[in-house]
């Protein structure tokens, strides 16, 4: 079997989907299924298996360029869903009816494309993300950074609201005196939101854009930051929270849907709704407390426990036989 991780055309090496595909990769190896990552274009290679990322802009491009709809494997990655799908669902589910294969992280998101397409229930299959727990681990600070230091991970984009987080940290620093320092780590995905931030950082020397990290490097910024940030209007589910979670990190994130799967306030991270909360949260996170150690223990220990790579692997390799015996049958679900 040969599978095809297709990724938006536009996916950067540290972007969210590539990320995930390679990871995947990863896992398929291990149990003995070749698999290639490849930006989608209008030639793609041939596979068995066509593993879209991105049922918007990956699936339904696969299916208008004549794909065998039974061969595709879909994966929700968050603003398919969150954004595109809410914005106008008919033209993607006119456009995906065909593909039987379809993933989603949490049943949250199933449940919201089932209030939609009820009668796609047999097609819509929850199968949580995993991280490298190997490579995103907890050790020593190796950063030298001045203190206290907040870490945003993720592209530059309106959706991860990064410009908003720049007058979150702000409003932090005058409302408690410290001197709270902000490190951006992402590449630019997005020229408008790029340009106010690059702008945020021209008139505040306390903004560090740090431009796109490698994955491996991303290790010693989760565990030398005192608190990593989550902004989001939308996810899926955040791989950048997910590594910082398995590095014990302390995370504050927005209140929203894809985050609450992943953070459960108080317990193994801290989410917030308002610029009062943020600033109360981080206040609250930034105290050297027995409490803030509990979090950061608990955020490996969930992590190690729910989101595994090998059941992540050993899932889609299920789904991607149920494919091809269907091709092969020349039937339909």
């Amino acid at each position: 079997m040969q599978v095809g991780l297709i990724i938006p055309a536009d996916t950067p090496p540290t972007g969210g989907n590539s990320i995930s595909a390679r990871r995947l990769q990863t896992g398929l190896q291990n149990e003995g299924i070749s698999s290639v990552v490849e930006l989608y274009h209008e030639h793609l290679t041939s596979f068995d298996v066509y593993h879209g990322w991105n049922a918007n802009r990956v699936g339904v491009a696969l299916v208008k360029a004549g794909v065998d709809p039974r061969r595709i494997v879909l994966t929700w990655t968050g603003t398919d869903l969150w954004q595109d799908w809410v914005q106008d669902y008919r033209p993607i589910a006119e456009a995906l009816e065909p593909v039987g294969s379809q993933v989603v992280f949490t049943d949250d998101a199933r449940d919201r494309i089932l209030q939609d397409m009820p009668g796609w229930a047999d097609r819509i299959h929850v199968v949580p993300p995993s991280v490298d727990e190997d490579v995103f681990r907890p050790e020593p600070a190796s950063k030298d950074l001045p203190h206290p230091f907040v870490l945003l991970a993720g592209g530059v984009r309106p959706v991860k609201r990064s410009a908003w987080a720049v007058e979150l940290v702000e409003a932090a620093r005058n409302a408690t005196g410290q001197d709270i320092h902000l490190a951006v780590a992402g590449p630019a995905r997005h020229i408008g939101e790029w340009e106010m931030v690059r702008a945020h950082a021209k008139t505040r020397p306390w903004v560090h854009l740090l431009g796109e990290v490698p994955k491996e490097d991303m290790v010693a910024w989760y565990n030398s930051a005192d608190v990593t940030l989550n902004t989001s209007a939308v996810e899926g589910v955040s791989n950048a929270l997910m590594e910082a979670l398995a590095c014990g990190a302390l995370v504050l994130c927005s209140n929203i849907a894809g985050n609450r799967y992943l953070v459960q306030d108080g317990v193994n991270g801290l989410l917030f709704e308002s610029q009062s909360e943020f600033v109360a949260q981080l206040s609250r996170a930034l105290q050297p407390d027995e409490r803030m150690k509990a979090i950061r223990a608990t955020a490996r220990e969930r992590i190690l426990a729910r989101h595994s790579l090998m059941r992540e692997a050993q899932d889609y390799v299920e789904l991607y036989q149920q494919s091809l015996a269907v091709a092969a049958h020349g039937c339909h679900r």
